[in-house]
């Protein structure tokens, strides 16, 4: 116990009633194309964080990490979603990150706050719903020869 408290005020200082799980529990975003292993400056552009997370590995709010490496978040689900089987279009869910892998659009961690704070999105399943809440189309044509 000694060690622990030892531990702790070297990481979060002497007064207890600042201590926050979520100071040392944090999430990194990387991008595991080249936000892993790619050059410094690449990996600043493309790495995202930290989020201060609740949550553990035993609890609704599934979040890991390992206890021999210190308190960084190693693992989280990636999706949230609540299913309503009577009426698929009241169903909700969230994505860990965005709507886009595109690092330079705003929507590369546009969902990543609500996921942490634990909030979902409408889902709209029905083709009535996605037409209703649509605002853009991409279409995909095989080119004319």
């Amino acid at each position: 116990m000694t060690d622990a408290r030892w531990e702790l005020t070297a990481k979060l200082g002497k007064d207890i009633d600042t201590w926050n799980w979520g100071r040392l529990h944090r999430l990194f975003l990387k991008n595991q194309t080249l936000g892993v292993d790619g050059p410094d400056v690449v990996q600043y552009m493309l790495n995202r964080g930290p989020w201060k997370l609740s949550g553990g590995e035993a609890t609704v709010n599934a979040t890991g990490w390992n206890a021999a490496g210190g308190y960084g978040v190693v693992w989280v689900p990636s999706m949230r979603m609540v299913v309503d089987l009577s009426d698929f279009d009241k169903s909700r869910w969230i994505n860990l990150t965005g709507v886009s892998g595109h690092a330079f659009t705003s929507n590369y961690t546009d969902q990543t706050d609500l996921w942490v704070k634990g909030e979902t999105l409408p889902w709209a399943f029905t083709k009535g719903a996605v037409e209703a809440k649509r605002d853009h189309t991409l279409t995909i044509t095989k080119p004319q020869r």
